[in-house]
């Protein structure tokens, strides 16, 4: 594998000063590789399957450092986001419904949602004032 002299200095920068996040670590496995080590060795070292070296190896030749980021949208979805204008709506909804009796606002707002919501994350969403700006005060 070729590695050119910025490349190279860049990725040793990271891996020294790194903190061992995900970026960090993907970093580290293309120096390895660099310098010699085969994906079953950098597999058992970084404690994942072979096609995870091979997916990172093939991003570093393809898009370079870029590759080596988290893609975006990864993670899970929030239940209730604050930027979907409809999810803030039902909530004032059914808060305006049952402004004293925070059960009953859940259950409103269970039935007027696709997909069920726990009580600690509508009281989450609901205290950090989401429901009345459309956007989180702080």
């Amino acid at each position: 594998m070729y590695i050119n002299k910025e490349d190279l200095q860049q990725l040793r920068q990271i891996v020294r000063v790194g903190t061992e996040k995900p970026f960090e670590k993907r970093c580290q496995c293309v120096l390895y590789h660099y310098y010699g080590m085969n994906v079953s060795e950098l597999s058992k070292i970084f404690n994942v399957d072979q096609r995870s070296i091979y997916n990172w190896l093939n991003r570093w030749k393809k898009r370079g450092m870029a590759g080596l980021y988290d893609k975006t949208g990864r993670g899970l979805k929030p239940k209730l986001n604050p930027a979907n204008p409809r999810h803030v709506e039902a909530v004032q909804k059914a808060l305006s419904k049952y402004p004293h009796d925070s059960r009953q606002a859940l259950a409103e707002l269970n039935r007027q949602l696709p997909q069920p919501v726990s009580q600690s994350t509508f009281l989450r969403f609901k205290n950090r004032k989401w429901v009345s700006t459309g956007a989180k005060n702080e």
